[in-house]
């Protein structure tokens, strides 16, 4: 729940033994190098070709029991032969593919032989699609011609002639059959079919190289990433300087190098100006928040962590968008019906569990609101004593969800005024706290008491109190000279003109209601609906019942599911980041050996 605190270290050791005190901080993975500007990342060919097959191997649907031979073969051989299976599957696929558009083109037309050109006197037959549309324009023709076949959309026409008729002759667009018969086309995507099961289960027995493979690859990168380090050091004639980043806490696993090896450890904390990478803290089963954090926007090293107030702010504006316990249900039986797949990664682990607390956090509001597939249970019911909310109340529900983004936005700017302490510019954050809470409170307190005014509500006057602060402590400029003072004073004049940003910010959040009321009342849409066909047609109505209810849930939980990630993740990532996040950060990445298991999944 912290970036965690870093310290700059250099390390000095002789050049001669550079290679080894790298390979050992490797081993150690506790640092990060700083690179120069003409660092090369280059990805080698090798890694490329062992990467495209082990991911190809990974992806086949059945795998072997993963093993390690005891007398490796030449890795060369076997990315070769994976590969070279991948090249033939994908043209065969390809292959097989043009094959049934073919079959599907030729089918209308029936299974037939061509007669030899001379068996017919040199007369040969010409195909043609004749839209329904256009049919009496066939009685025209002056050739001999023959409907085979039509279907809701063509006539199939076929005409005899010994050169290819004109438009003048034929107006309709011409059908190239090609010369092969449908039984030919069919025994040839039979045979297509049995080779592409063989390549399939050559792929299966290659799967047993996976962990081999992977082995591959992490001594690759291991190499790519020892190669970059000893370019970003600096080498004089006896000694090599080698500078990086090292998290507080694991400095005195970094001492054991001095302690094994010939080396001088030189730390000191950040100075101003420096920029440390950013590493994360916070616990596994609330660091789904940290994922979507680091996927768009890592917060400055001198800022603060706010993984977990997405993490709960997210589950909970997607619960109100969902708005649906029954719907709750099923996104639990999907994540929990998924845990295999998710549970291979660290990424995936963090995210499912996100998951689950927002499927948690659904049920518990579609309870509230008492939704349930678009049934509200009557009020006399266990599930009924539950409903404690009103969707259908507009005006309680738009102000709950203005009430919602008005705390959120205020928990934002006080996290950043905690992180900025004892700098007066957590004073400007503190004003717009002040701003947001006492504007929301004097709305609140007019709109419903029609006896206070705005100069008899005692929020009214904290307005100019919050105006002050933001006006004098949003500048991060000193106010040593007046030239600097004035620099201050116009950034403060410059946040003071973001209030109606803050406003609409806030009202942003109303969406919360509106897309949860929307999918509500599409599920009530699609139940009344199939109820009304059920009883108006007698006989097929109940399979109609059936299909109306199911297409219409499931389209309904997909536009949720959307509504819910895409617009939950804009008011964390966007709204909220803004006001409580300054500057951004650059990932901390560890100067460490990967593991073969990081590329298996």
């Amino acid at each position: 729940m912290s970036i965690v605190p870093m310290r700059r270290v250099t390390l000095i050791g002789l050049a001669r033994h550079r290679q080894a005190i790298l390979q050992r901080l490797q081993s150690l993975g506790v640092a990060h190098i700083e690179e120069n500007d003409d660092t090369e990342r280059e990805e080698r060919r090798e890694y490329v070709e062992l990467m495209s097959a082990l991911e190809y191997l990974l992806a086949g649907p059945h795998r072997r029991r993963h093993q390690m031979p005891v007398s490796p073969p030449e890795p060369g051989a076997v990315i070769e032969e994976v590969l070279a299976n991948r090249r033939q599957r994908e043209d065969l696929l390809d292959h097989l593919t043009l094959l049934r558009r073919h079959r599907q083109a030729l089918a209308p037309w029936g299974d037939f032989r061509f007669t030899p050109l001379d068996a017919m006197g040199a007369y040969r037959l010409w195909f043609y699609l004749v839209p329904l549309g256009q049919q009496a324009a066939i009685d025209h023709i002056r050739l001999p011609w023959h409907i085979i076949n039509r279907d809701h959309r063509h006539c199939y026409l076929v005409v005899i002639a010994r050169e290819e008729p004109g438009v003048d002759q034929v107006p309709f667009e011409r059908s190239h059959t090609g010369s092969e018969s449908l039984s030919e086309i069919r025994r040839q995507e039979a045979a297509a079919q049995a080779e592409l099961e063989e390549l399939d289960t050559q792929r299966f027995l290659l799967t047993r190289w996976i962990r081999f493979l992977a082995s591959r690859v992490a001594h690759t990168v291991n190499n790519a990433e020892l190669g970059r380090a000893e370019r970003a050091s600096h080498v004089t004639d006896t000694l090599f300087i080698l500078d990086g980043w090292v998290p507080a806490r694991r400095l005195t696993t970094l001492q054991t190098l001095c302690d094994e090896r010939d080396v001088a450890l030189v730390d000191r904390a950040p100075i101003r100006g420096e920029e440390p990478p950013v590493l994360l803290d916070n616990p596994e089963w609330l660091a789904g928040g940290e994922e979507a954090v680091s996927f768009f926007q890592l917060p400055g090293y001198r800022s603060w962590d706010p993984s977990i107030m997405v993490f709960c702010s997210f589950s909970l504006f997607f619960a109100i968008i969902l708005a649906d316990a029954g719907y709750a249900l099923i996104c639990s039986a999907l994540v929990l019906l998924w845990r295999r797949r998710w549970k291979r990664t660290r990424t995936g682990r963090r995210l499912g569990i996100m998951a689950l607390a927002m499927s948690g956090a659904s049920l518990i509001y579609g309870s509230l609101v008492g939704n349930y597939f678009g049934i509200t249970p009557p009020a006399d019911s266990l599930l009924g004593h539950l409903h404690l909310l009103d969707m259908d109340d507009f005006s309680a529900m738009m102000a709950l969800s203005i009430a919602i983004g008005v705390v959120h936005l205020m928990l934002a700017n006080l996290l950043a005024a905690l992180a900025a302490r004892p700098r007066w510019l957590a004073l400007g954050h503190l004003g717009w706290v002040l701003l947001l809470g006492s504007s929301f409170m004097l709305w609140w307190q007019t709109g419903h008491d029609p006896a206070v005014s705005l100069t008899t509500s005692a929020w009214f006057y904290l307005l100019p109190c919050s105006a002050v602060l933001i006006l004098l402590f949003s500048s991060a400029e000193p106010v040593d000279s007046w030239p600097h003072r004035l620099k201050h004073l116009f950034g403060g004049l410059t946040s003071l003109g973001e209030l109606a940003q803050a406003f609409g910010n806030a009202l942003s959040y109303m969406r919360l209601f509106a897309l949860g009321l929307s999918s509500a009342s599409l599920a009530i849409t699609f139940n009344q609906l199939a109820v009304e066909v059920r009883d108006g047609m007698p006989g097929g109505g109940t399979l109609l019942f059936i299909v109306i209810l199911l297409l219409g849930h499931v389209l309904n939980l997909a536009l949720a599911l959307m509504g819910g990630v895409i617009h939950g993740l804009r008011l964390n990532l966007i709204e909220f980041l803004r006001w409580g996040i300054s500057g951004e950060g650059r990932p901390f990445r560890a100067f460490a050996n990967k593991e073969e298991s990081t590329w298996i999944r």
